[in-house]
């Protein structure tokens, strides 16, 4: 008996010790998408993973929800900017991480009251919170504009429709929430935001109280690294915690409502542009500052005790014995071993160490307080004598082995996982390491795979080179069956080096450890070096590895789409999509002996590659057949339908992909139409129905008439039955030039780019889902390469100087045969010697096989490369390939010649030396009788002295960033082409805040430094090749982006504001700030509503008011 309490006992305290620690998190209000981080961290099991039980409490009026975590109520809660003001006060609040980047308190108002604008508010009765701290920013915009309001201070539950029975003019809401009830009820409604008038405050933060924080770090940490995993899973998988809130937390909003809120949030937290929980101590200064301005409190500050970060710091101490502090004093500078060729986790790239291993490195260095040098250009074998000869202190992604043990001391941890892969021939059946028996594979000489090799398949035969790249290319060039090495590694090198015929295969069942941990490798004995490793090594932050991941081990080539486990199940059952196709709709799609061409095919073909399911096309005659057979469930979607309202009421539509003018087209011989509005009466045929109500409801004077084709219709125009025709540009612009290039044209654009999307049914908003993360994972560049490939509609006819040239060679060869007939056949040969001479001497050419390598080179294109016949022919075309050449620019290359067309365009090229050169390129497929591909011929134009003066002659001298005269040029082309589009256009035109001073106490030398850094943070800050960056004089600099809308043009400009204070450059004289800062000034209007003539003087206007107000900051445009 007692033996069995005993027992019961141990079980019992064993339990106890094993379970998790439980702590309870206070929410700011009701359940509702707010708050979908920390369930997702609950629900998928993220703070059980670090040991914490979390009970989440939603709001209880009766309780004020941040004196519940300052009591001790909960560990944990969630509140907003206000925590500032406790702090002010005194109060224990610590800031854990900030969730929303910005505050969803906004203004609003029903359209009908035509309030749009903050001045707008004056005299207006607006129904406010009971005390000024809740709804502060709204506030503190009110006092900052000066406005005569009637505050209604009472809130209750509803109380938004006080708005609709007209009791007040303006109520505050939460931008995620209110505007749904409303549109939900039918009523359009104004909203003004805070952040667009300079009241930027931090929106929901995580917290906790003074206790928690200096007690508990550890569990505080856990508690957020933990949560800010639940909101990186929640934001990815939105509509898995939607049907997961719906079914375990609340019934009150409805799903559609839970939806809108999720989309809301998503950019409320902003993490496109932020990283998640990124926390900016000077804007919570600044916040406290604007509490202090309007008289809330007279107290500054201190951030010591207020952000976790900064407590965490104090109490993580790095405890090194005198030995180990000896050993440091002694080694400043630890040599470390810089692959050539392991991407990404340590490689070389233009001489410089990059990759995840290398920035751990320098995490490390700084850490220890010492410097790290990478020591480059040796080979394996090489490093492992080094580290014996001390020559080097660490090998820094090293696996362990029996025989390495012998010289080498490994550290507890490993940085990274090895996964044992496999890199083949496209057309090679190699599936494993057991095919590969008496055949080659290259392996990197001195690796643990060659020792894996030669011990478990001694029947393969080793191909050894010097580093990974060389044995990549062994199997690219048929040297050998299969490259052994890591995963991301060999994908990285075929997406580096575009090697479009290799693939990979995971190695899964041979007989092999697949997943090998790599480790720090010291000099064996060197426990000293090995314990500073091991101590340093726990001072890295769990953030810090999670920002290393996040840059160099995810979506590293290519954007790879997350799938949520409700997404992952729908495609496991659903086996087979099935599409419908329009079958004669070129160049969009067609199907042709049941394949399908077009648009539609290229994203189809990328869809199938990334969900790895099977498409089944289903032929219709019309949109309206295929929205039939969406509704019936004859097919899951329909690949282009205009995203209008109509159809959003009938169908789920995804994101848009393509946009298109709809045009008219007219016999030739009609004369120019200035406004449709002018045909009165006429007769103008159309093919869908999708398009009728838009066209009756822009044009009711316009008799529209329905035809079955538009070939039909076309006819009929030209037959003068019809005025007219209208339909999408590529579509008419196709048929026309197929078969009426003679008789028609398009004569006027109706509808600037219309948008198209993909449709799925109502009830499938899953597949709409996985649709939407599909094209976002498709780069614009890819888009654009989709389209540029299948549409070309010619506006006037272009001279091909090509086809002139091989014409007129071939007819003068003819006469030059006719002429010499009677001549001996020797006498010929010699005349085509000559010409071939000639050619070989003076033009620059080349064929290259179907892998891209080179089987001829002209004699003036060695010349130009540096490089003789013998070095290029039988070498890879990547041999003259220059860095700075973007990668989407070979992708779309290849993606061209490989479909059978031929690709124009410049390309910088690099010599033998290392030099450059500029070339126009033309290049082309070469077919044989058959039609199919059998190499690739390029003829070039050497354009490098063309392209020096373009650089010269548009680039600012001292910043190398475009110049004034580059901005004169290219504005309006920008302005025109966003007009096309109907696209938003935004102007931030700025200035460098007391430069006057600056250079009149640190020197004009330190200045023109201030010019080139502020420059250089302007174009990294840039990623589109859209956006541009220029120097308009002196310390004025311009930059021109697009944006979906003002609200994010706004907020990138405030990136650009902070990334340049950020640089921390010291001005010890100016007023603003202890460091160089700019005021800006912002237009971002419509471009169809700009008048190119007047930007400028309105963006300096707006810059002469940021500076008014204080400097530093952003003014924008208010219409």
């Amino acid at each position: 008996m007692k033996k069995n309490i005993i027992y019961l006992l141990l079980i019992i305290f064993s339990t106890f010790l094993n379970a998790n620690e439980k702590v309870v998190l206070q929410l700011k209000w009701f359940h509702q998408f707010q708050f979908a981080g920390y369930y997702a961290a609950k629900e998928k099991g993220f703070y059980d993973e670090v040991g914490l039980d979390v009970e989440i409490k939603q709001r209880d009026l009766k309780y004020n929800n941040i004196d519940e975590v300052i009591n001790g109520n909960a560990q944990y809660g969630v509140a907003d900017s206000i925590l500032i003001l406790y702090r002010l006060k005194q109060q224990p609040v610590v800031i854990v991480s900030p969730i929303f980047q910005h505050s969803p308190s906004v203004f609003i108002s029903l359209k009908k009251k035509n309030i749009s604008s903050i001045y707008e508010l004056n005299n207006k009765d607006i129904l406010f919170y009971p005390n000024n701290t809740d709804g502060f920013s709204l506030l503190a915009m009110i006092k900052k504009f000066n406005l005569d309001v009637n505050l209604v201070r009472e809130r209750y539950k509803d109380d938004y429709m006080r708005l609709i029975k007209n009791e007040v003019d303006v109520i505050p809401a939460y931008i995620a929430n209110e505007p749904f009830l409303f549109k939900e009820k039918g009523y359009d409604v104004n909203i003004i935001n805070p952040t667009n008038y300079g009241f930027d405050m931090y929106g929901d933060m995580l917290f906790t109280n003074e206790d928690e924080a200096k007690n508990n770090p550890d569990r505080v940490e856990k508690f957020k690294e933990a949560t800010l995993k639940g909101w990186k899973y929640a934001l990815e998988n939105k509509e898995e915690i939607i049907q997961l809130i719906n079914e375990k937390y609340t019934q009150e909003k409805t799903i559609e409502h839970l939806r809108y809120e999720a989309n809301a949030i998503d950019s409320l937290i902003n993490k496109n542009l932020t990283p998640l929980g990124y926390l900016d101590q000077g804007r919570i200064r600044y916040i406290s500052e604007m509490y202090k301005y309007y008289g809330l409190t007279e107290s500054t500050i201190d951030l010591k005790d207020f952000l976790f970060d900064e407590i965490s710091k104090k109490d993580k101490k790095l405890s090194l014995s005198d030995e180990e502090i000896k050993y440091l004093k002694d080694n400043p500078i630890l040599k470390v071993h810089n692959f050539d060729s392991l991407p990404p986790y340590n490689f070389t790239l233009n001489n410089y160490p990059k990759g995840f291993v290398i920035d751990y490195m320098e995490l490390l260095s700084k850490v220890l307080g010492i410097k790290i040098e990478f020591i480059q250009n040796k080979s394996l074998k090489e490093s492992f004598d080094m580290l014996e000869n001390n020559q080097l202190d660490i090998l820094p992604n090293i696996a362990i082995s029996d025989e390495r043990k012998k010289t080498i001391d490994f550290t507890n941890y490993s940085l990274v996982n090895f996964q044992i892969s496999l890199g083949v021939n496209k057309q090679s059946d190699i599936k494993s390491l057991s095919d590969l028996k008496n055949k080659k594979v290259s392996v990197v000489e001195n690796s643990f795979l060659e020792d894996i090799l030669k011990k478990e398949y001694p029947s393969i035969i080793l191909y050894k080179t010097k580093n990974t790249e060389e044995a990549i290319e062994a199997v690219a060039s048929n040297k050998a069956d299969a490259v052994i090495h890591n995963l991301s590694t060999i994908e990285y090198l075929i997406n580096k080096n575009w090697l479009s015929n290799l693939k990979t295969i995971i190695l899964k069942d041979d007989n092999i450890q697949t997943i090998v941990p790599l480790h720090l490798g010291v000099k064996k004995d060197n426990l000293v070096l090995k314990s500073i490793l091991e101590k340093a090594n726990q001072n890295i932050t769990e953030k810090d590895i999670r920002n290393l991941v996040d840059k160099w081990l995810k979506n590293s080539f290519y954007e790879e789409i997350k799938l949520s486990q409700i997404e992952h199940d729908y495609l496991s059952k659903k086996k087979n999509i099935n599409y419908c196709v329009n079958s004669n709709f070129m160049p969009i799609e067609r199907i042709n002996n049941n394949s399908v061409l077009g648009i539609t095919s290229d994203y189809i073909n990328i869809f199938k590659e990334k969900l790895n399911i099977n498409f089944n096309q289903i032929e219709i005659e019309s949109t309206k057949d295929g929205l039939n057979k969406l509704l019936t469930k004859e097919c899951d979607l329909v690949t282009f339908v205009q995203n209008s309202d109509n159809t959003n009421k009938l169908v789920n539509l995804s994101n848009s992909h393509l946009s298109f003018p709809f045009v008219l087209v007219t016999k030739i011989d009609k004369t120019f139409i200035s406004s449709l509005n002018s045909l009165n009466g006429k007769r103008i045929a159309y093919v869908d129905e999708m398009y009728k109500d838009m066209l009756i409801k822009a044009y009711p004077q316009i008799e529209f008439i329905k035809v079955d084709s538009l070939k039909q219709g076309l006819t009929k125009v030209k037959n003068d039955e019809f005025f007219g025709l209208v339909g999408i540009l590529p579509v008419v612009g196709h048929e026309i030039q197929k078969d009426f290039s003679n008789t028609l044209k398009i004569s006027k654009e109706i509808f600037n780019n219309l948008p198209f999307s993909m449709a799925t049914s109502k009830d499938n908003i899953i597949l709409n889902d996985i649709l939407n993360k599909l094209f976002s994972s498709i780069s614009n560049e890819h888009k654009d390469s989709i389209n540029n490939n299948w549409i070309s509609v010619n506006y006037e006819k272009i001279v091909n100087y090509e086809k002139v040239l091989i014409a007129g060679m071939v007819f003068l060869l003819i006469i030059f045969i006719i002429f010499l007939k009677n001549r001996e056949i020797n006498n010929i040969n010699s005349q085509m010697k000559k010409y071939i001479k000639i050619v070989d001497e003076n033009v620059l050419t080349s064929s290259t096989d179907l892998d891209g390598n080179i089987t001829y080179a002209s004699e003036a294109f060695c010349e130009i490369s540096g490089y003789s016949k013998d070095e290029l022919i039988g070498t890879n075309h990547r041999i003259i390939r220059h860095p700075d050449m973007q990668e989407s620019t070979y992708k779309e290359l290849w993606e061209t010649i490989t479909s059978g067309k031929t690709w124009k365009g410049e390309i910088k090229n690099k010599k033998k030396n290392g030099d450059y050169y500029w070339v126009k390129a033309s290049i082309s497929p070469v077919f044989d009788n058959k039609g199919e591909i059998i190499s690739y011929t390029a003829v070039r134009e050497d354009i490098t002295d063309k392209k020096i003066i373009e650089e010269i002659s548009i680039t600012d001298g001292l910043t190398n960033i475009y110049n004034r005269r580059y901005f004169d040029e290219i504005f309006p082309k920008i302005i025109n082409e966003a007009k096309r589009k109907n696209e938003l256009i935004a102007f931030l035109f700025m200035d460098i805040d007391h430069f006057k001073q600056y250079n009149d106490n640190y020197g004009h030398q330190k200045g023109d430094e201030v010019l080139i850094n502020f420059a250089a943070c302007l174009k990294q800050s840039l990623h589109r090749s859209s956006d541009y960056t220029f120097r308009l004089g002196g310390e004025e600099f311009a930059v021109v982006y697009q944006m979906e809308t003002k609200e994010k043009a706004v907020e990138f400009a405030n990136t650009l504001r902070k990334n340049i204070e950020n640089l921390k450059i010291e001005h010890k004289y100016s007023s603003v700030s202890s460091y160089i800062t700019a005021s800006m000034g912002l237009i971002c209007k419509n471009a169809n509503e700009i008048v190119i003539d007047e930007i400028y003087k309105q963006a300096d206007d707006l810059l002469y008011q940021a500076k008014r107000s204080g400097r530093n900051q952003v003014k924008v445009n208010e219409d």
